[in-house]
């Protein structure tokens, strides 16, 4: 039996976001220094939580059976990505916990470790977090790394947890993926058959 989310949710997210979309504009509308306020990295924050809600209302809002997007090639691929980022919803919200979850035992692995090194860029807990999301992610981008043999474990360690992490939801998603296309194309053949009245 599929499980689906109870419509109080999707009423009270609605509301949530309209409320923090208000809240928002008042602030950038009444704030002295616009470009100040937007490059504000707690106001970044606040965009980037109400950016997504508009992003996919953009792809699945409809008008006689066609997405309101630019006429490119590219529009449908969109709207299945989108579908399938929807129907991944719960899959992803699992793997965000547990990627949050991962880099905070790691981060403070790696934090006590290295705390006690000469010139240490880990100077405590969350400023380690970066150091953990891009090592997890198989960045790597080297401005902070560990130089104690215990810390470079740690941090090999977290590698292999990013990329099984990470991991996670492919499969899931090139499943759903697979689903939303089968049903969209099922969707067009049906509708090419009710217009010329053959029978498929």
């Amino acid at each position: 039996m599929e499980m689906t989310e109870h419509p109080v949710f999707t009423y009270v997210e609605n509301v949530c976001v309209i409320y923090f979309s208000l809240e928002y504009a008042v602030r950038f509308f009444v704030a002295p220094r616009k470009l100040a306020f937007a490059r504000q990295i707690l106001n970044v924050i606040d965009l980037l939580s109400i950016a997504p809600f508009y992003f996919e209302m953009l792809l699945l809002l409809k008008t006689s059976g066609q997405l309101l997007l630019l006429d490119v090639p590219n529009t449908l691929g969109l709207a299945n990505f989108a579908l399938t980022i929807r129907k991944s919803k719960k899959q992803m919200q699992m793997v965000g916990v547990v990627m949050m979850t991962v880099v905070i035992f790691f981060s403070t692995l790696i934090y006590f470790l290295e705390r006690d090194e000469p010139d240490t860029k880990f100077t405590s807990i969350p400023a380690t977090f970066w150091w953990c999301v891009v090592t997890m992610a198989t960045v790597g981008y080297g401005d902070l790394v560990p130089v104690t043999v215990a810390g470079k474990l740690v941090g090999s360690g977290a590698i292999v947890c990013g990329v099984m992490v990470l991991a996670l939801p492919i499969t899931i998603m090139v499943n759903n993926f697979m689903q939303v296309v089968k049903l969209r194309e099922e969707k067009i053949v049906k509708k090419y058959a009710q217009q010329h009245g053959d029978q498929v």
